[in-house]
């Protein structure tokens, strides 16, 4: 780990020098930072240094300042059934290589009321990332409170990668949050898949907590929550409407939508784009045929009785 080097100096001058062979003098009459061999420094001019730093099991600051609260992380695995191909355990990056996943988050468009995030934004070369680790999409992370499960304490935009992993918007780091360590009820929400939640609180801390909504034996909220496929847990594809329930007839159904898409006459006819419609996320929106992004809704309300509804497991 690198040195990480803090000083306060007085008002009145500034001088910082380092013997060594790449010795630097710096000298400012106002507050700034640099790099130096094996560290970084910070200074300021008539105000202590203020600075953050991380140490092994936590961070530590420097200054006068206001409280600096402690970031909890999260390493936190999902797959989403409409870009999921049970063959090789990935899911398909098509919405990503046809160039279709937007920069800035989505869900702030559609409605989401965010505690804490939203409107984050990534990069084009996090987006060019190709192999198990090529983003799929963007999803939705909240905490919620331990004792209330209802009560969202916080939430921010992430990444999905081919294999499940959940990123921040850099596509490698953990997902962070700036609250204080403890316990948390998890859910993750896609914008046309039904959301999945832990079923206890989860304690969290500055040290990566792991969670995997892929395996079986990751207890979740409610019944039915996940879909299996072959033994591997997925979230459940059809809820185009976002609003946490995939229904394939009556008012407001998930079906119509797709219709009206792709131009309301013509079943036949497909169109192409990053929508809410697109049930299996390869980027084209179809209502019949082949990989049609209808039948998916049917079979996950039970493939018989089009009247039936499956609603989101969480509260």
């Amino acid at each position: 780990m690198r040195n990480l080097m803090t000083l306060i100096l007085p008002p009145a001058a500034l001088l910082l020098a380092f013997a060594s062979a790449n010795a630097q003098t710096l000298i400012s009459p106002a507050g700034s930072s640099t790099s130096i061999p094996g560290g970084s420094v910070s200074w300021s001019v008539g105000e202590p240094v203020i600075g953050t730093g991380t140490v092994p099991g936590g961070i530590i600051t420097q200054g006068f300042q206001q409280p600096n609260t402690v970031k909890i992380r999260l390493n936190i695995a999902a797959l989403l059934e409409g870009p999921y191909v049970s063959a090789s355990g990935l899911m398909s990056d098509a919405l990503r290589s046809g160039g279709l996943v937007p920069l800035t988050e989505p869900y702030t468009a559609l409605g989401y009321g965010f505690v804490g995030g939203g409107g984050e934004t990534t990069t084009a070369p996090v987006l060019a990332v190709t192999g198990n680790d090529a983003i799929v999409d963007w999803v939705l992370v909240e905490l919620r409170d331990a004792n209330d499960a209802t009560a969202v304490v916080a939430a921010q935009s992430a990444l999905v990668q081919r294999d499940g992993d959940i990123v921040a918007t850099d596509g490698v780091s953990p997902i962070s949050f700036n609250k204080p360590p403890g316990e948390y009820h998890i859910a993750v929400f896609h914008r046309n898949h039904l959301g999945v939640m832990t079923f206890a609180p989860v304690t969290l801390a500055s040290t990566p907590t792991v969670l995997d909504f892929t395996l079986v034996s990751t207890p979740t909220y409610g019944t039915n929550a996940r879909k299996d496929i072959n033994g591997v847990e997925v979230l459940w594809a059809g809820d185009v409407t976002f609003n946490g329930q995939i229904k394939y007839a009556g008012g407001g159904n998930d079906r119509d939508p797709i219709l009206v898409a792709i131009g309301g006459t013509v079943p036949t006819a497909t169109v192409t784009g990053y929508l809410p419609t697109d049930v299996t996320m390869d980027g084209t929106v179809k209502y019949a045929g082949a990989n049609n992004d209808r039948d998916p809704i049917l079979v996950n309300i039970g493939g018989t009785v089009p009247t039936a509804v499956r609603v989101e497991q969480v509260p």
